[in-house]
């Protein structure tokens, strides 16, 4: 499985440090965020740097008027009009203008198609969507196409949903899904199985039709989708890439994230810790256990564990960043193993110890808030069972095929 950066406000500099330092690896731009002419400049930088870019048109609310970049863009409607767009040509307008100013000048590796945001399934939404799919089978490119499925929580958390959704796509002619799952109660990490399972049985059923899925705005929780055999997960710097933010298509607030102090992620824990816990961790002995291996080529957060007290150190929201996502990548290659039960095997060794060392954490003060994994660390597990009870057979016998 691998990592996509997911860009977002203010991470155009993260992208060219870790992709230039990995020497390849995939952007998906937001055009919510960038103009069109940053998107260009970063695109030949990472193209000669061995990195890929793809685009996500973001055309989940197409009536929005609240972000100007959004609005600015080439392909954008200005007259969004669910009828004259049934009836006329304003979807392929939209495909050719993305295919033409965009994607191929770009040197984008593949095509998402817009479709809208899923808020019920329901005939309305599978009606444009057909009409999306069945015009970008006009456009003349060899590039692969993904048909993007931003799904509200309340259809996650419905397995009949889940099925009829499943049904009314098997037979769109795309090579792929990029999924976005609206977290339920916008949740950095999810607890509720019912969720997760379903976006499981998501995922399995997409990959065993031979169709590439990727996941968008997701965070280190979902290495748990290396099971299913997921292409990739994508996610950024703020919360707001790693949780989709519904809310950020109807303001203008670039505060992304909300924090003026920096979190250290712990990748063993599989958790984020605010610096003040890392001084409690020191005074109890346990800072050593919560450095990062050598083995995540990760040198962003060694100033926290030189010797001196980790409040008084200079580590900035730009180190913690970059912490994360060399972290979270190197997790990405290393989880998807050899084989189905490898995989099951090493999923549940990480959730294993990251549950162990958050439960001795916490017994000494150390506690990762809202970002502690202990908080999803029993869901994961459980989840693993139940996805091996379900689906395992099936994904033995097909995992070399995936």
């Amino acid at each position: 499985m691998e990592l996509y950066l997911q860009m977002g406000w203010q991470m155009m500099g993260h992208c060219r440090e870790l992709i230039l330092k990995w020497g390849k690896g995939t952007a998906i731009f937001s055009p919510k965020d960038q103009t069109k002419e940053q998107m260009q400049k970063i695109a030949d930088f990472l193209h000669k740097c061995g990195g890929n870019v793809l685009l996500d048109p973001q055309l989940y609310f197409p009536h929005t008027n609240k972000k100007p970049t959004l609005l600015e863009q080439d392909y954008w409607p200005s007259n969004y009009s669910t009828g004259s767009f049934l009836a006329g040509s304003g979807f392929r307008n939209i495909l050719d203008i993305l295919n033409d100013n965009y994607i191929e000048p770009m040197g984008m590796s593949a095509f998402i198609l817009p479709l809208l945001k899923i808020d019920d399934i329901d005939d309305d939404w599978f009606k444009i969507s057909d009409i999306i799919i069945n015009e970008s089978t006009k456009i003349s490119t060899s590039k692969k196409k993904y048909g993007t499925l931003c799904i509200n929580d309340n259809i996650l958390l419905n397995e009949d949903k889940i099925h009829q959704l499943l049904e009314e796509i098997e037979d769109y002619p795309v090579d792929g899904f990029y999924i976005i799952p609206m977290h339920p109660g916008n949740e950095y990490l999810v607890d509720d199985v019912s969720w997760l399972i379903n976006l499981m049985d998501l995922c399995a059923s997409l990959k065993l039709q031979n169709k590439e899925v990727i996941t968008g705005y997701s965070g280190h929780q979902f290495l748990l989708l290396a099971l299913a055999k997921v292409n990739a997960i994508c996610a950024g710097t703020w919360l707001k890439t790693r949780v989709f933010p519904v809310n950020d298509f109807n303001d203008d607030d670039k505060d992304e994230g909300g924090r003026k102090k920096p979190w250290y992620y712990c990748p063993q824990a599989l958790s984020e810790y605010k610096i003040g816990f890392l001084e409690i961790a020191r005074r109890s002995g346990l800072l050593d256990s919560m450095k990062t291996p050598s083995d995540y080529e990760s040198p962003y957060a060694d100033i926290l564990f030189s010797g001196a007290q980790p409040e008084t150190v200079d580590f900035g929201e730009q180190s913690a960043f970059r912490q994360y996502l060399q972290c979270l990548k190197v997790q990405c290659e290393e989880v998807t193993q050899n084989t189905y039960e490898e995989t099951l095997t090493y999923l549940r060794l990480i959730f294993q110890t990251a549950l162990n060392l958050t439960t001795d954490y916490r017994t000494k003060g150390v506690r990762g808030n809202l970002r502690d994994f202990s908080i999803a660390a029993e869901a994961n597990l459980s989840i693993l069972d139940a996805f091996d009870n379900l689906w395992g057979l099936r994904y033995k016998n097909a995992w070399n095929k995936l």
